[in-house]
């Protein structure tokens, strides 16, 4: 049985390679035998080889992010087997036997119409061409994408400050809250990218507005689920409940997004740390709840959020029942009156 190694790059593209029993050196210098263009990978990162008994095996030699197998960080070996898959960077390296069966051809039925193709670069020049060509068309709807999202965030805050607002001037306003936005999220990317700089030599700016801005729009959007609860059932506590627990979940995919831009961790490590920020948050603001001391007032306070919903959907009284509701507490307070 012959080990092929399937390479999956990090912008989706895929390689595949014959294991042979001499050593294979990977890493992103020149002078290895598997190059991988990813800035995770250290210039000499790994080596799959045989051990004593003639089992490949995958080492690492002693890298910055080491490898990934089964969801954890190994800095040793990994014994390797058709199946296998173990994570060098951002780069996934599969193991796959070479009898493992692959499905039938696709009938050409149009051979006959289709003009043969030209001969005029030769292959290796057109396939170095081609990589060439879908890596950049991949970074471009990428960075399309990135943009439209920071884009449907402004617009979203600006429409939402429109219609909330009953200012003559509301058009402005929503103007300027997007700007605001916008501004807010290059100054925070700004420094988020700066960390991306440091540790993985790429800014990722316009990756980093993408990761605020859709975290923003998750907020924005149950913000205003909030807000219909809240107005159904004004008495009850189940948006503020739920308000906390989203927002401490939105604020540990805020810090594991830009982790994911900003280190070489796993994901699971940039969900822990998110997770642990979240927690720390939590903890502050308890501790800020509970130093505040509540003034008593005898002023009683109702929600003020008001909906484009008709009466026959909302839970109300009639006028009977609320002169009922009304007499009954006449009642107990004459009687604590009294006593």
């Amino acid at each position: 049985m012959a080990l092929i190694l399937e390479v999956v790059h990090p912008g989706g593209g895929r390689s595949w390679h014959r294991l042979g029993d001499a050593p294979v050196t990977v890493g992103r210098g020149l002078a290895n035998d598997l190059i991988l263009d990813d800035p995770y990978v250290d210039a000499r990162h790994a080596r799959i080889a045989l051990d004593d008994s003639g089992a490949p095996l995958i080492e690492d030699l002693g890298s910055v992010n080491g490898l990934i197998a089964d969801q954890a960080r190994v800095s040793g070996r990994v014994a390797l087997r058709p199946g296998a898959e173990v994570r060098v960077g951002r780069t996934m390296l599969r193991f796959r036997d070479s009898d493992e069966p692959v499905s039938p051809a696709i009938a050409d039925v149009s051979f006959v119409l289709a003009p043969a193709p030209p001969v005029v670069k030769p292959a290796v020049m057109l396939s170095r061409r081609a990589r060439l060509r879908t890596t950049i068309a991949q970074t471009a709807r990428t960075t399309w994408g990135r943009l439209a999202v920071v884009g449907a965030a402004a617009s979203s805050i600006a429409l939402y400050s429109w219609l909330g607002s009953s200012e003559r001037s509301s058009a402005s306003e929503a103007l300027y809250a997007a700007l605001a936005f916008a501004a807010t999220v290059a100054i925070w990317a700004g420094i988020w990218a700066v960390a991306s700089r440091v540790s993985v030599q790429r800014f990722h700016f316009i990756g980093h507005m993408a990761v605020a801005s859709l975290v923003t729009l998750g907020g924005l959007a149950w913000t205003m689920a909030a807000e219909w609860l809240s107005f159904f059932f004004p008495d009850a506590s189940l948006a503020d409940v739920l308000s906390v627990g989203i927002g401490l979940f939105m604020l540990a995919a805020l810090v594991a997004g830009h982790l994911a831009l900003a280190s070489g961790f796993s994901r699971t490590r940039q969900w822990r740390t998110g997770f642990a920020v979240a927690g720390a948050a939590l903890l502050i603001g308890g501790l800020a709840t509970l130093a505040e001391e509540d003034a008593f007032t005898d002023v009683p306070t109702f929600s003020g959020v008001v909906k484009p919903v008709g009466s026959d959907w909302l839970p109300t009284a009639s006028v009977e029942e609320f002169s009922g509701v009304m007499a009954t507490l006449k009642e107990q307070v004459d009687e604590m009156a009294k006593q």
